[in-house]
This record gives structure tokens, C-alpha cells and sequence, in this order.
């Protein structure tokens, strides 16, 4: 099953978006609330984690939420607490919410606050029956290993089909949420921890690309992107910002210098290992294209230039290769705010930005780039 966290070579640029300081105010009331236990509110995106204390059942935070909403690991006391209820997932945005009530846990008190409160609980109760059949995963796939140790085959194929069943009903209640729901937040929840595992690169990216307000504005949006194309921000139905670099011989040259064609303009290194894995898919959709109104333009962020000519030469790399030497600070990569390699765009005759991060390396056999190609150019 397919990780969300992907591989990629990240680069000390740091994040180029300002976001505005906005807070969270989160306070609760929970009668199981024990004096002086220790609250924590955990976001596994920045990996950053807050705590406070109990006093008279109750607790508050007040934290900047820069970048938007985010998902977040609220729990009471130390260890395993999901039995007890005092540990549970929950999305949170800039604003107000309170927990309170009589009830022994979080996920069964009482939520109250801005928009983005009702619309989680409104989430959780449409994908109920969704939530708890993809809970059950673990426990279907542990009687597949004993049916499949103990030679029961018959059992293995019923097991099977049954995850089958529960897996593709639970992926088409997600999707339609997420269908009627772009401009949620909690989208960006479903998306992530739900169907991530569960979706091919180029679904996950369609909806990122789908999502707007809230959705397109969070924290888990922004991670999502640098993870799946090596930036955090969205270029695709934008124009291609224009270029000047030095190629393999010094000739400085533009993106510009291609307008009228599709140009797939690629960020690598020699020194990239997961760049590398995708020269051979590079080089077999540049033959088969190359005459057909394509071509790559590669922007290597190298510092050492024996090296980056050795790659090209040992490769046999034929289309136009340029690079500054700046590495990191390559100009070519801050325009296009390029936070990892390898990292890519589709650009189209006139210039406009028509798909991002095909990563064959993330999908072996995938061939994205190769099927998007034959739409539009066979």
C-alpha cells in the first residue's frame, strides 16, 4: 500500500510563502479531565507540539497557526489513550473551539466553535460507515495471514473479497465527499489520512489541484504538494514564469525560446538519487516525442560542473540541459519556489503550466508523463 510520505532529495531553501499570524483558541470541559494531567496538542505536518496542564477538568490552548489548518493529536495523559478516549485525530484552523459536555472523550463531547469546527463533525457523521470499515482493515488482513498460514484458501479469497468490497465502497464515499466538499478543510484530512494510501500520485494531485479556500489554503495541502512534486505551490492553470540559464556550454537560454511547443521543464541533480531513477522514463518519452511538438528542458541544481557534464555525457541526455551552479540557490528553481527534486512541469504552447511532479520513481510502471503525452500530442 502506497506510503503518503514519498521520497524526495529536499533542499535548504526554506519556505518562500509568508503566511499571516493568525491563532488557534482551543478550550475544553470534559468531567474525565483529571486534575494536573498533561494535555498534549501535537501537528505531525510541522512537527510541533504544544502542552498544558489540567485545571478544574479543564484546559486551554492558544497558539499561531501559520499556513493554514492542520491536523493535530489532541491527548490527555501519557500512553495509549484512544481506549479512554483522551487521545483522538482532530482538524483545526485559525479560530475558536470548545470541547465540553458529559462525555468521557473527545470524539463523543460536545464541538463547538467556527465554521470549521461543524464542518469536522459534519465530516465524521457523512463518513462514518466509511471510518470505521477502513478501521477494520488491519484486523481483515490479519485473518488473510492466519487463513493463508493455516492453507485455507477458500477463506483467503472470502477475505479478501470482503476487503475488497469494504476498501472500494469506503474510497467512493471519500471521493464524493471530497467531490461536494473542495473548499473544506476537513477535505484535506480525507484526502491525506484516508485515501492517500489508497490513490495513485496523479488522483491525489488532481484534487489538490481541485481544492480551493480552505482546502487549498492548510498546512496539510501545502506538505502534500512539496511531497508529491518537490514545491508547495500549485502552478498548474498558471503561466510558466520565464527563465534565463547558462547551458552545457555557456549559452544562456529561456524558457521563452519554447514557446509554441509542450516543454516538460525538469529539476534535477547528478547527485539526486531518486532524479536519476528517472532518466530512463525521461529518455524513452523524449524519443518517442521529440518530433512530435515536445521536448524536456532540464534545470540541474549542481554546484560541481565536471560533475553535472559527466552525468549528462554517461547518460546520453539530448535535450537541452542548463544550470547556473548555483545549486540550492539555483534562480530557475526559487522562481518556480522548487523545494525538492525531482520536481517537474508541464508547460503548454502558450505558456501556461498544464501538469506537475511526474514521478515515476513514486509510481514504478506508472508511465504518467508518457499517458498525459499520447493524449495530447497523438
Amino acid at each position: 500500500m502506497k506510503k503518503s510520505i514519498l521520497t524526495i532529495c529536499t533542499l535548504a531553501m526554506g519556505t518562500l510563502g509568508v503566511f499571516a499570524q493568525e491563532r488557534l483558541e482551543l478550550t475544553a470541559n470534559l468531567p474525565d479531565l483529571k486534575e494536573n494531567t498533561v494535555v498534549y496538542l501535537w501537528n505531525p505536518i510541522d512537527a510541533t507540539t504544544d502542552s498544558t496542564y489540567v485545571k478544574n477538568n479543564s484546559f486551554s490552548f492558544s497558539k499561531p497557526m501559520n499556513g493554514g489548518g492542520s491536523i493535530f493529536i489532541l491527548q490527555a495523559g501519557i500512553g495509549d489513550q484512544l481506549a479512554s478516549g483522551l487521545a483522538t485525530f482532530i482538524y483545526l484552523e485559525p479560530g475558536k473551539i470548545n470541547i465540553s459536555g458529559n462525555a468521557k472523550g473527545f470524539d463523543t463531547a460536545n464541538m463547538k466553535g467556527d465554521a470549521f469546527v461543524k464542518e469536522w463533525v459534519e465530516m465524521k457523521r457523512i463518513l462514518g460507515p466509511a471510518l470505521d470499515d477502513l478501521s477494520k482493515m488491519d484486523s481483515v488482513d490479519a485473518i488473510i495471514a492466519e487463513a493463508s498460514k493455516l492453507g485455507d484458501e477458500d477463506a483467503v479469497k472470502s477475505e479478501t473479497a470482503r476487503k475488497t468490497m469494504m476498501v472500494e465502497k469506503a474510497v467512493a464515499s471519500c471521493k464524493k465527499y471530497l467531490d461536494e466538499h473542495l473548499n473544506v478543510g476537513a477535505s484535506t484530512y480525507v484526502l491525506n489520512a484516508l485515501l492517500s494510501p489508497l490513490l495513485k500520485d496523479d488522483e491525489e494531485l488532481a484534487y489538490l489541484n481541485k481544492f480551493t479556500g480552505n482546502a487549498k489554503n492548510s498546512q496539510i495541502t501545502t506538505k502534500m504538494l512539496s511531497n508529491l512534486t518537490g514545491m508547495t505551490t500549485n502552478w498548474v492553470g498558471k503561466q510558466a514564469p520565464d527563465f534565463i540559464q547558462p547551458d552545457v556550454n555557456g549559452k544562456t537560454v529561456s524558457l521563452g525560446d519554447f514557446k509554441g511547443k509542450y516543454v516538460l521543464v525538469d529539476f534535477w541533480a547528478s547527485w539526486c538519487t531518486p532524479c536519476l531513477s528517472e532518466l530512463d522514463e525521461l529518455k524513452s518519452v523524449y524519443a518517442k516525442y521529440k518530433d512530435k511538438n515536445f521536448t524536456i528542458l532540464s534545470v540541474s541544481l549542481d554546484k560541481d560542473k565536471e560533475k553535472w557534464l559527466k552525468m549528462i555525457d554517461q547518460e546520453q541526455l539530448l535535450w537541452p540541459q542548463l544550470s547556473d551552479l548555483k545549486a540550492d540557490q539555483n534562480e530557475a528553481a526559487r522562481i518556480f519556489k522548487v523545494l525538492g527534486i525531482p520536481a517537474n512541469f508541464l508547460v503548454d504552447p502558450s505558456g501556461k503550466i498544464i501538469g506537475a511532479g511526474y514521478r515515476e520513481s513514486n509510481n514504478p510502471g506508472a508511465k504518467m508523463l508518457d499517458k498525459t503525452l499520447s493524449k495530447l500530442l497523438n
